[in-house]
């Protein structure tokens, strides 16, 4: 299996949080059922994890914390007009789907469920857009990671795409099988998923030596989480993922104290970013969560 080495390209990462929301219900009748605290914890972490597996270089990480559509969505073509080499998206909080599950909406921070509206969610972002975004990418590898409920439904998506090319680049690994509901966590912790994601990040993947790849990663997670969760209706809870077949697999980092090659992006980027993640300020459906 081919297996693409992101180090020494330029690199970017967008992480969406969503954990505050405007309108929630009950106060709000067409809001998301809840703020999700357990999000705020994930950016964080997620970035420190990825900066030190040496893929991403100083700078190369973005943390969006509660952006309205709005703001995610400059957000995604800034990250989408930068990478050349590997463009890495996650987004943690509400995912909604319309009755015919046939699409995933991320919804942000401003997001309303209008029931019997033509758009049906407003303030949030359909899947199907955010790939149309991602392909105006150079980015040579396209990596997207959703922590949310009914991310599996993103597959579908995907699955749908008419441009071979573009599902070749793009790879999803969704935190949960489609139509299922996931809990969030204590507020004072990350969500399930993403602590798993971290620590895997952190620590390594079984049989893989220094190096952390996609799917490999993928895998790790849906045999523990399976094994240690459960959806909200008491069934395993399966993250799944999608890429093309033959897959090209993407190494998405390298265990701290690892070895890094000659050029990688460990070291300064072009222009002297200065180093840490880069904040952005916040400036008939059947099922949410």
């Amino acid at each position: 299996m081919d297996r693409f080495d992101p180090r020494g390209r330029v690199n970017r990462a967008l992480l969406v949080g969503v954990s505050e929301y405007e309108f929630t219900r009950p106060e709000h009748r067409h809001g998301v059922p809840s703020p999700l605290p357990a999000v705020a914890h994930n950016l964080s972490l997620l970035a420190a994890a990825l900066e030190r597996g040496g893929v991403l270089g100083p700078g190369g990480v973005t943390v969006a914390r509660s952006p309205a559509l709005g703001e995610f969505r400059k957000a995604l073509r800034a990250a989408v007009d930068d990478a050349e080499g590997l463009l890495l998206l996650y987004f943690a909080g509400h995912g909604a789907v319309p009755s015919a599950g046939d699409e995933l909406w991320l919804q942000m921070r401003d997001a309303e469920v209008v029931r019997g509206g033509t758009a049906g969610f407003e303030g949030a972002a359909p899947f199907t857009n955010v790939l149309r975004i991602l392909a105006d990418s150079a980015a040579e590898r396209i990596v997207v990671v959703l922590d949310c409920c009914n991310a599996g439904n993103a597959a579908r998506v995907w699955e749908a795409v008419e441009r071979p090319d573009l599902r070749r680049r793009v790879s999803v690994l969704m935190g949960v099988q489609a139509n299922h509901r996931i809990d969030a966590g204590a507020g004072g912790t990350p969500t399930p998923f993403t602590a798993r994601l971290v620590d895997l990040l952190t620590e390594g993947v079984e049989g893989e030596g220094d190096e952390i790849p996609f799917l490999a990663l993928a895998e790790a997670l849906r045999v523990y989480m399976s094994a240690h969760h459960r959806t909200e209706r008491g069934e395993p809870w399966e993250p799944q993922c999608r890429t093309e077949n033959p897959a090209v697999d993407v190494l998405l980092a390298v265990r701290p104290g690892a070895t890094a090659p000659a050029g990688s992006e460990g070291g300064p980027l072009p222009g002297g970013a200065a180093g840490g993640p880069v904040s952005m300020p916040p400036e008939h459906p059947h099922a949410d969560g």
